[in-house]
């Protein structure tokens, strides 16, 4: 790659993070593309020719982010069609191997925290431009855990308590995410490390157990507990 190239990646890259604080704090229609370059320090004329314009450079956040994701999670997903065919065990380990990989993602560093606050935001407004291309892509993801989870529970995956379940599970995984600064400011740091990272995966994938627990999941043997 020439310095010209790099450049260009650093002027992208740099805009992006820009727009990524931005949208997630004010919101995408709030926010305008002077301010999102005046915020990354870069020409005004950088949107129209990396992204054509503000809506561009917001889609291309949400897809190239939550399809890396999906990517990443893709195998697990597929195997989640097929899970009436799977064993019990089977059906456990692959419900924490998707919860495992989903945690590993999100602590990544490909997942600033203020997209996790964007996302959210998102799909609270009622007229989100692009909430409902965000919740088709990642509603795939939430179909697969609950459709693990009932059959594990032997119920259907529209059953409320399945859907609520998987809704505190998600929610118990994004929270340290969103209380980063709580979590960080005693701890004196302004970030997770990698090691954080590892503690917090730990502590979620514990959590989530004693609840599968709860629900009657028999995990004796099949994930350590």
């Amino acid at each position: 790659m020439d310095n010209k190239q790099k450049k260009q990646n650093l002027s992208s890259r740099k805009i992006i993070n820009a727009a990524i604080v931005l949208f997630a704090n004010k919101g995408y229609e709030s926010t305008t593309t002077r301010e999102i370059c005046k915020h990354a320090g870069v020409n005004l004329s950088l949107i129209s020719y990396y992204f054509k314009n503000k809506e561009g450079l917001y889609l291309s956040i949400i897809e190239s982010i939550v399809n890396y994701g999906l990517t990443f999670l893709k195998d697990d997903i597929e195997k989640a069609n097929e899970v009436e065919s799977l064993s019990y065990q089977e059906k456990v380990k692959l419900f924490f191997s998707l919860l495992g990989k989903y945690i590993t993602f999100l602590y990544s560093e490909s997942v600033p925290n203020n997209f996790v606050i964007l996302m959210l935001k998102e799909q609270t407004l009622s007229k989100s431009q692009f909430g409902e291309l965000y919740s088709k892509k990642i509603q795939v993801f939430y179909q697969a855990l609950r459709k693990i989870l009932a059959s594990i529970l032997e119920k259907k995956d529209n059953d409320k308590m399945i859907i609520f379940e998987i809704s505190a599970i998600i929610g118990e995984i994004l929270s340290f995410k969103l209380m980063d600064k709580a979590t960080l400011h005693p701890l004196k740091q302004k970030a997770y490390t990698v090691e954080d990272n590892i503690k917090i995966k730990k502590i979620i994938l514990a959590h989530i157990k004693c609840a599968l627990e709860d629900m009657g999941v028999k995990l004796n043997q099949i994930v350590p507990v």
